[in-house]
Formats: structure tokens, C-alpha cells, sequence
């Protein structure tokens, strides 16, 4: 079985023999200056290896090397805090990586080829498939992005005057994406030993696509027609792979933390790290002395303790004193998220230290501490979740609740327990009930959490709150963010605890605020996000090769 390990030398071998195709003067007697990829698709072999190039571009899992992945190092949110102070940018840039077609022509190009490649038609619908899947992938990394970008479908030559079209609007570039992921789950081949794409994968990036996708439309766009579309395809995606043969591990960590994820029963796909084939940094940098990105003050405090109610309410909060007394009754979620001992610059462990005396455990293996425990950075090998059951769960949960609200599908008790409520008792917490439509209770008993927004429900409050409970670090708040309209819970001013980190003991090593926090900046640090930070800049490079006026810039930059 040939898993992530194997893509580097089998892209390369694609990529080889696709530009060497055309050469062969003593076969096909073609002109020495022509160029033609014909010759390459004449197996579904060669098919399957070309499209292995896409997983390392489109999957970065953990991360490869010193360079970190989605998980923990994508901190740029309330939720961790960086040692170096991360703001919204001022300008735009010349240049920008993210702004990449590549892998959106190597999909067009799989989709033209496959039709002519000698295989049967399963074969060819379960291929195209694959590329549909990665062409959707692709386009919903940049739209999320950059907003509006020009769409292509077909396979374009350099000359062509269609490269240089302009954007296209985001919500029809959606449509397709949509179109891309029902083809896919439609025509991929169903989940066996392989860990690569298949229908299930599909339903889950569906899953995840959708609900970005619902609650943009409703909090971004008021269109609550369009909202309604997208969050009922979320809920049936969610619900295919919840009743789809899949189950939670007993433990919250596992998922995070082991050296295999073969065979895991919650793991839907996974990026497999082997020693001196393809490694990661994200152990090392959180069991190292490199200072670490702790978690905030405002993501510690969103954990609700035993009992189901949030710190606000909860007779069972001890206070953030000690750490002991902030891990004390506390969503079990939070206990194996973070160590049960504070770090930080006049308070070394080991000589770690975190930017707000919280550091990061999620990651570590079990039995690892401290520093030597474990493999250093950047060659660490457990394996990464790229799609798994608990996100789907929380999605449905999600979609639900949404739905509910724009009265659409009404929300039932047996939406919660068969998603977030199945977490909610692996981490030890009490069940969430509906009390009506969209209010919340606990045992029979009604509360609303007092710092809840006003412009949400209840019920949409606590599930966003399990969300980022069970999803903190793995790569998600800020686009639940920007999807919410929630950039402000970034604003320094509005929300001093998005960069504050633990009440610890004054020392002269440290900054601490009046109130005894961890300060991880100079004081009168702060970060105001405005209207166009919603999405980023185009890169002024990429405007200057269009012809005037083609390309135009994203509104505020």
C-alpha cells in the first residue's frame, strides 16, 4: 500500500516521465520542439501516480521539517499567543504563495486526460473523481483567502489569453466547488485499506466545505436561502459519515499523539510520518526550551467544567489561582490540552518556556514531559489527522443548530447526541439539552452563559464553544472567525484576553498586566482588525502581469 510516504518519489517520477513524453523521436516521430503529454496516460498506473503529486501541495498535515503545518502553528486567532506579536497586515504584498493555480491545472489536465486513458469506466469516474476532489479543494483554500478568483476548468496554455481573466464572484466559484465534491462522493471508490481518497474523504471535506460555506452566506452575505442550501448538504454529509462504520477513540488525545493512525477507527484520512522518509517539527517545538505559542487566557477560560456549565456559572470553577485550581473540574478536553504546570520566563520547566505560562500538551505522546523525552525537532513522527469523526460530529452539530434557526429543519435532542454529546462524555462533561428551539439546559435545567454574544443564540453559543474545545490548536478558529464575522474577538482593545495568559506570581523576569496576568507583549501592544482584513490582499505582482485594470484588488487594500 503506498501511503504519504511514497508521494515525493512517486510525484517526481510523474512529473519525469510526463515532461520526457514527447522526446522519443524513434517511436512516435514527433518534431524534436513540439511538446506532448499524450504519450504519458496510457495506464491507470500512471494515472494514480500522477495524481499522488497533489497530497504533499494540498496536505501539510504536522508539517515537513523545520516548516510547521495547520495544527498549532497556524496560531494567528485568540487562541494561542505567538512569543513574536502577530498582527493583520498593513500592506499588500508583493508576492503571495497562497495565490497558486498549479495544482488546479494539474486537476484539469487529469480530468481531460482520463476519458482517453485505457481503463474502464469505474476507473475513470473514480479518477476524475480524485482530481474533481483536489480542484476543490484547491479553489476553496483560495476563496476562503482571497475571496473572489478567476476560475478555470480547463487545461490552458501560457499563451492563452484566459489566463489573464478576471475574478470570478466567489459564491459562483462555490457552486463549483460544490458541483466538484457531489462528483466526487458520487464516483470515488468506496473506503478500503488505503489511506488515500475515496468517497468518504470527500464526504468529509464536503462536510467541512459546506458549513464553512452555509454560515458564511447567513453571517456575511444575509443570504439565508443560499445558507439554508449549503448547511442541509453539510448536515447530510456529516450524518453519512457518522452513521458510516466510524467511531471516537476512549481517549481525546489519541487522535493527536500516536505514532500510527493506520486502522484508527476515528480517522477518516491522515498524513503518515516515517523516520528519514518524512518527519515533523510540531513535538519538538512544544517539548523543547524554543519559546512555545501558549494558549490565551480568553481559550482557557472557554472550557466549561464537569458539570456542563461555562466558568461564568458553574459552582465547580476553582478559580485561575493555580493551575491546579484551573484544571480542577474542567472539560477533561482542557486537562490533556495543556500541562499541569505552568512555564514561562522566571519560572523555566526544563528550561521551557511559553509566551503565557500555558504550555501546549495536545501533541505529546504519552509518557512525554519533558525535554529528552522524546525525538527532537524537526524529526518527530506521529502521524496527523486531516479528516477525522469528531470535526464531522462538531459540523453536524453545527449545521443543525443553524438550520434550526433559519427555520428551516428543526433541531432535535438526537442531533446533540449523536454529534457533540458523544464528545462531550469523552471528555467527562455533562450533556448539552435543548430547552426550546435554540436555548440550552443542563440537566433539565435552563441557562444562558452571561458573556454569550447578543447577536446568538444559546444553543449556536455552546456548540461554537465545543467547537474550539474540541478543535483548539488543529487549524480552524480563524476561519471560524472570519465565517462568524467575528474578527473582533482579535481586537486587543475589545478583548484584552485574547493575549493575556495566566495569573502566575510577580517576578521581575516577567510582564503581568494589573490584575497578576501574563503580559507576552510591551505594553500598548494592540491589533484593531478592520472591514478588509476579511480577506487578504491580492499580491500587487500578480496584478501587474494582467492588463490594466484586470485584476482588480480586494476592497480596502
Amino acid at each position: 500500500m503506498k501511503r504519504f510516504k511514497n508521494i515525493n518519489k512517486l510525484a517526481l517520477a510523474a512529473i519525469i516521465l510526463l515532461f520526457t513524453a514527447g522526446c522519443s523521436k524513434y517511436i512516435d516521430k514527433k518534431p524534436l520542439d513540439a511538446f506532448s503529454d499524450l504519450d504519458y496516460w496510457n495506464s491507470e498506473s500512471n494515472v494514480k501516480t500522477f495524481c499522488w503529486g497533489f497530497y504533499n501541495d494540498l496536505f501539510d498535515g504536522y508539517g515537513h521539517g523545520w516548516s510547521g503545518g495547520r495544527y498549532y502553528f497556524t496560531s494567528f486567532s485568540d487562541d494561542q499567543a505567538n512569543p513574536t506579536f502577530e498582527n493583520f497586515a498593513k500592506n499588500a504584498p508583493a508576492s503571495d504563495g497562497n495565490w497558486n493555480f498549479g495544482d488546479i491545472r494539474k486537476a484539469n489536465l487529469v480530468i481531460a486526460r482520463v476519458p482517453d486513458v485505457p481503463m474502464d469506466q469505474e476507473a475513470k469516474n473514480h479518477w476524475t473523481g480524485v482530481a474533481k476532489f483536489f480542484r476543490a479543494l484547491n479553489y476553496f483554500q483560495l476563496v476562503k483567502r482571497f475571496g473572489d478568483v478567476p476560475f478555470y476548468n480547463t487545461v490552458l496554455d501560457i499563451s492563452d489569453s484566459a489566463m489573464y481573466k478576471a475574478r470570478d464572484p466567489r459564491n459562483m466559484v462555490m457552486d463549483s466547488v460544490l458541483a466538484d465534491l457531489d462528483y466526487a462522493v458520487n464516483n470515488c471508490r468506496a473506503r478500503t485499506g488505503d489511506n488515500t481518497v475515496n468517497k468518504d474523504v470527500a464526504l468529509a471535506l464536503k462536510s467541512r466545505v459546506c458549513l464553512y460555506e452555509g454560515t458564511y452566506a447567513e453571517y456575511r452575505e444575509n443570504d439565508n436561502a443560499r445558507a439554508a442550501k449549503y448547511l442541509k448538504e453539510c448536515k447530510d454529509a456529516s450524518a453519512a459519515l457518522i452513521n458510516g462504520g466510524y467511531s471516537l477513540n476512549p481517549d481525546y488525545k489519541t487522535e493527536y499523539n500516536s505514532e500510527s493512525l493506520q486502522g484508527n477507527p476515528e480517522t477518516i484520512l491522515y498524513m503518515d510520518y516515517e523516520t528519514d522518509v518524512l518527519m515533523h517539527p510540531t513535538v519538538g517545538y512544544t517539548n523543547s526550551t524554543t519559546p512555545i505559542n501558549g494558549l490565551t487566557k480568553s481559550a482557557v477560560e472557554s472550557y466549561v467544567c464537569s458539570d456542563g456549565l461555562p466558568i461564568t456559572l458553574s459552582p465547580e470553577y476553582k478559580g485561575d489561582g493555580s493551575i491546579d485550581s484551573v484544571r480542577a473540574n474542567r472539560d477533561q478536553r482542557l486537562l490533556e490540552t495543556i500541562s499541569d504546570f505552568y512555564c514561562y520566563n522566571g519560572n523555566l520547566v526544563a528550561g521551557m518556556h511559553s509566551s503565557t505560562g500555558y504550555r501546549p500538551a495536545k501533541f505529546l505522546p504519552d509518557g512525554v514531559v519533558y525535554p529528552g523525552d522524546y525525538k527532537t525537532a524537526p524529526y518527530n513522527t506521529t502521524d496527523a489527522p486531516l479528516f477525522w469523526l469528531a470535526e464531522t460530529m462538531e459540523n453536524y452539530a453545527e449545521a443543525s443548530a443553524e438550520l434550526d434557526k433559519l427555520g428551516t429543519e428543526p433541531i432535535t435532542q438526537n442531533d446533540l447526541d449523536i454529534s457533540i454529546n458523544k464528545l462531550r462524555a469523552r471528555a467527562g462533561v455533562a450533556p448539552l439539552e435543548l430547552d426550546g428551539s435554540q436555548g440550552t439546559a443542563i440537566n433539565g435545567v435552563p441557562f444562558v452563559d452571561p458573556n454569550k454574544d447578543a447577536d446568538v443564540t444559546s444553543l449556536i453559543w455552546e456548540i461554537r464553544r465545543d467547537r474550539r474545545s474540541e478543535l483548539i490548536m488543529d487549524g480552524f478558529r480563524y476561519d471560524d472567525l472570519i465565517r462568524w464575522g467575528k474578527l473582533d474577538y482579535m481586537d486587543t482593545q475589545l478583548n484584552p484576553d485574547c493575549i493575556l495568559g495566566a495569573k502566575v506570581p510577580n517576578n521581575p523576569d516577567i510582564n503581568l498586566n494589573a490584575d497578576g496576568y501574563i503580559m507576552p507583549y510591551s505594553s500598548g501592544t494592540t491589533r484593531t482588525p478592520q472591514s478588509r482584513d476579511y480577506f487578504a490582499p491580492i499580491p500587487t505582482s500578480q496584478i501587474a502581469l494582467y492588463p490594466s485594470g484586470a485584476l482588480k484588488q480586494n476592497p480596502g487594500w
